[in-house]
């Protein structure tokens, strides 16, 4: 900290044009009045793999003026950044390592990289030779998260690590883990490139990142035109309804008013709820919408003119909304904050709902201004358009309050920003970690550390007696209850909470919870709350849940019962799991080993059968008793537990995990009650209810000759409790070593 940054700023008179290849770069240095005018960078002086003529004016700055060491570079979204990254990166030894926030951008970015390195590895978490396979390539392609357990866990590939590429690195403000992997970068002197496209105090970035150059940038690769809107001058579409369709009704007259007839249109929504309702609003309009899983029925149409794009959309039809936006087949894109942070999906036209309100005495917005200026980034199509439009409409405030929300974003500390967002929760596990890395000399890791500089030390002893008290510590060495928090990732308060509900003698399923506590499980009653049977439901949820207190509902337990006991089968708008609930097949993996790992700590002794359990519960959403039935391969959430309630009718007991799955066949014989299952219960007609058991059925003859596990499931458990050698094992063998010996 405390050394001098060499700043540069790229103007907005800077140019850049592909066909044919021109332009220039004009700059000015902190140590310069005049602005220079440099030429651009001929690509071929830099790789022949390089796809266009020459760099454009933000790559061919940062090629002119770093020269070593690390480097903060701010940026609009699309201005080029990966390459940069790749300068970077060039000329360095051993690994280098790239870091996004989300998986798909690092599989994107890991296809970026593949056209200068014969060898990407990437980590994301969703592989089980991860664990065991170390990278062989000179890049590494990592998630935040996945990059801080390899550094916890001293996995060998991160010994050879010479720099470090952080994309994104606004997010310290949301996610702390960012916070860890950074200082432990800047504890060991290895080089940081730091990527942005909103970061109001860069200065102070900068310093804490110990950066010797700062690029930042006027200039975007297409104009922006940005027009502010007032939302109350733009007439609802629809018929009148009650008061919460009011704002979707006004959204929907203006992705259909303000955008010309050939554009790509993203609108951002601050809530699920808005866009969920104004889809409804678009399907009584008649117009045609591409999502399938939904909060309400559908009416089907051969054209689809709109979707939502949103973390409650199942990753299936995430993908292929983004495939229908990105191949111009799909026009209308209504999305939450989570796409202008996700894939590249690019449009003509971004529409932005603002949220004005009144806070102790200051206005506020929502979203605020880093996330605006991170959706406006979407806005805009190099070599195919020559602009980009923004429309901010504003909702409860007026042009005056906006921009001066605006101004006090870019006024404001980012460390006050971060600030916000710590708590007695994270505190504990940097200690920990500290500790971990550092030793006795774990404060001065947390001292390191962007918003934790200045904790006070009654903070500290706050948190320490915490540990000490719970047992994580002892003589400030570690326990192997707080070795287990740090390899895990879970905070010593949440690993608390778990080790309640388990002194409580709670139903397996509600203890692991807290296991999983970076899932929210909060959207579940948003799609089912409408059902017919949806009060009886939620009832024998909360009757299950009383002797777990209120705990139980504050993290969302109630949803995450509803949906591993399949109640949600009930509901026909479910078509496949929505949200979270959708993404659980990795972390039924990562918990197979946490439940090994507590085994083998003797703090809570689950037999093979009781963890294989689980894991197919929390994958599949269908109780433990009738795990088996998940071992069906490509059977599904719904279709799983239309054969747990046709067994359930007849009275019949699941076969157990790892029989054959061949005994199914005779036990199915009788299809009308299948079909009668799902006339009564999915609301099915008869001839779809008649096509959905011939698929079932074909299902299952496919997997005759197969057994009732979960393929993953049974490697993961293999990997984590054998090692590697599971991986070379037939599944036979496998079964033999787990449930058959």
């Amino acid at each position: 900290m405390g050394k001098a940054v060499r700043s540069v700023l790229l103007m907005k008179e800077s140019q850049y044009r592909l066909n044919p290849p021109s332009g220039k770069v004009v700059c000015r240095y902190d140590t310069e009045l005049r602005p220079k005018e440099l030429p651009l960078v001929p690509a071929t002086e830099i790789d022949g793999k390089i796809p266009y003529s020459f760099l454009n004016p933000l790559q061919s700055l940062f090629f002119y003026a770093y020269q070593g060491g690390s480097s903060l570079v701010c940026a609009p979204t699309s201005a080029g950044k990966s390459l940069i990254a790749y300068l970077f990166m060039k000329d360095k030894k051993g690994r280098k390592v790239y870091i996004a926030p989300t998986k798909s951008l690092v599989y994107e970015k890991a296809l970026e990289f593949k056209k200068y390195y014969r060898n990407v590895d990437v980590r994301t978490g969703d592989r089980l030779l991860e664990n065991y396979k170390e990278p062989t390539g000179d890049v590494v392609v990592s998630t935040y998260e996945n990059l801080a357990y390899a550094f916890r866990n001293r996995s060998s590939w991160v010994e050879n690590m010479h720099c470090l590429v952080v994309d994104e690195v606004h997010q310290i403000a949301k996610r702390w883990v960012l916070e860890e992997v950074i200082t432990y970068a800047l504890k060991r002197d290895i080089p940081i490139l730091g990527l942005s496209a909103t970061l109001p105090d860069a200065s102070s970035i900068a310093q804490w990142l110990e950066v010797q150059l700062l690029v930042e940038s006027e200039w975007r690769p297409t104009e922006l035109i940005r027009d502010v809107k007032l939302l109350k001058e733009f007439d609802k579409v629809g018929r009148k309804r009650g008061r919460e369709y009011a704002l979707p009704a006004k959204l929907l007259s203006c992705m259909f008013e303000i955008p010309k007839h050939d554009e790509k249109v993203i609108l951002f929504v601050p809530s699920k709820k808005v866009g969920w309702k104004l889809l409804e609003l678009a399907n009584e309009e008649k117009i045609g919408i591409m999502n399938k899983t939904l909060p309400f029925e559908v009416e089907e149409r051969e054209e689809k003119e709109i979707a939502f794009h949103n973390a409650d959309v199942p990753k299936e039809e995430r993908e292929e909304i983004e495939k229908a936006f990105r191949d111009g087949k799909l026009r209308r894109l209504i999305a939450t904050q989570t796409l202008a942070y996700g894939v590249n999906l690019p449009a003509d036209r971004v529409l932005v709902l603002v949220r004005m309100f009144w806070e102790r005495g200051k206005v506020k917005m929502l979203p605020d201004a880093l996330d605006i200026l991170q959706m406006e980034g979407r806005a805009g199509r190099l070599g195919i358009k020559p602009l980009g439009y923004s429309n901010l409409l504003l909702y409860g405030g007026d042009k005056d309050n906006f921009e001066r929300c605006i101004r006090e974003t870019f006024d404001t500390s980012l460390k006050s920003m971060v600030k916000e967002g710590k708590s007695l929760d994270t505190l504990c596990l940097f200690l920990l970690i500290g500790m971990l890395y550092e030793k006795k000399n774990y404060e001065g890791f947390i001292r390191k550390t962007y918003s934790y500089s200045d904790v006070s030390s009654k903070e500290i002893d706050r948190a320490m007696n915490f540990l000490i008290n719970h047992g994580y510590l002892n003589d400030h060495e570690l326990t192997d209850k707080a070795l287990y928090c740090i390899r895990s990732g879970i905070p010593p308060t949440k690993f608390e909470e778990f080790l309640r509900r388990l002194s409580l003698g709670l139903d397996h399923l509600v203890v692991i919870r807290p296991l999983l506590y970076m899932k929210k499980f909060d959207s579940l009653y948003d799609f089912v709350n409408g059902g017919e049977s949806f009060e009886e439901d939620r009832y024998h949820v909360t009757k299950k849940l009383v002797p777990c207190g209120e705990l139980c509902f504050e993290d969302n337990t109630d949803q995450f019962i509803f949906y591993v006991e399949g109640l949600t089968f009930k509901y026909p708008n479910i078509k496949n799991p929505p949200g979270e609930f959708s993404y659980l097949a990795t972390d039924a993996l990562h918990l197979v080993r946490m439940l090994l790992e507590l085994k083998k700590l003797n703090l809570w002794n689950l037999s093979t059968m009781d963890i294989l359990q689980i894991a197919h519960s929390v994958k599949y959403g269908v109780d433990k008793s009738y795990s088996s039935l998940c071992g069906i391969k490509g059977i599904g959430h719904i279709r799983a537990n239309l054969l747990k309630r046709f067994m359930q009718s007849q009275g019949i007991e699941a076969p157990p995990l790892g029989s054959k799955t061949k005994e199914l066949l005779s036990i199915l014989m009788e299809k009308d009650a299948l079909e009668y299952i799902l006339t009564e219960d999915r609301k099915l007609s008869e001839s779809k209810a008649k096509e959905e058991v011939r698929r079932l059925m074909n299902i299952i003859e496919r997997n005759s000759k197969g057994f009732l596990i979960d393929d993953k499931i049974l490697l993961a458990f293999g990997l984590f409790s054998m090692g590697e050698v599971a991986y070379r094992m037939k599944k036979e063998e496998l079964l033999r070593y787990t449930l058959w010996s």
